[in-house]
């Protein structure tokens, strides 16, 4: 099952026993899925907190226009039917506060524009065994989101060579943990070497500020990726549109 769709189903309420198997140990596993089921969590609770006096005035308010200038018993017939329509109007107002602009902050501006950014720079084949390289065991971490050990493997890497991508990975396995701070180091590193990722560098380092709350940061770096015009233009300039 797509992890979209657990994580959707589990906010539901619906995840079967199997389902929740399945969830439980994404969220073990998985750092980027738990950081995002945790982000969820808290983007729902802002929203509770902040919509709940505004949806009891608009329940109320609907409820008494259902029920008023009306005889007994045309209330005791109505009731069921203001109550359907009272829980119509709050999904309703749910579904518009979460698909919206309402909630721009810099965090929910992260979560938007996030994606993990491919291994693009070693192929790795599906069991060959005589590949015991280390390269081969840091970007199998990365790709399977073992962060962790893709960080050791890396470092050690970047020991042995000058590749560098390698600081490149290191920033992205830092982001998806959430060490922002040691993320956007990394990628200063390749911006200040004209490294080949560069600009995909601007990009994350704009993201990571964006995750700290640092919006003038961010803002500086993807006036710079608009300005060179070639990577994630057009998602910079939106996102530059929505932060000011």
């Amino acid at each position: 099952m797509d992890k979209e769709e657990l994580v959707l189903k589990y906010f539901d309420g619906s995840l079967t026993e199997e389902e929740k198997v399945v969830f439980d140990q994404l969220v073990e596993s998985d750092a980027e899925f738990k950081s995002q089921v945790e982000f969820e969590k808290d983007v729902k609770s802002v929203i509770r907190n902040k919509e709940n006096d505004s949806h009891k005035k608009k329940l109320q308010g609907f409820e008494s226009e259902l029920s008023g200038g009306s005889t007994q018993k045309n209330r005791t017939f109505w009731k069921p039917l203001s109550i359907a329509a009272s829980i119509a109007l709050l999904i309703g107002v749910s579904w518009f506060v979460f698909n919206s602009d309402v909630f721009n902050g810099t965090a929910e501006l992260y979560a938007s524009n996030y994606e993990k950014y491919p291994n693009t720079v070693y192929t790795i084949t599906r069991g060959d065994a005589t590949d015991e390289s280390l390269e081969r065991l840091a970007f199998e971490a990365y790709e399977t989101n073992d962060y962790d050990a893709a960080i050791t493997y890396l470092t050690e890497l970047k020991e042995k060579t000058r590749l560098d991508y390698v600081d490149f990975y290191l920033g992205q396995a830092y982001l998806a943990k959430g060490a922002n701070l040691k993320a956007i180091n990394k990628f200063q590193e390749i911006i200040s070497i004209n490294s080949e990722f560069k600009d995909e560098a601007y990009w994350y380092a704009a993201l990571s500020h964006l995750k700290l709350d640092q919006k003038k940061e961010a803002e500086i770096l993807l006036m710079e990726l608009v300005k060179m015009g070639t990577y994630k233009m057009k998602e910079a300039t939106d996102l530059l549109e929505k932060l000011n």
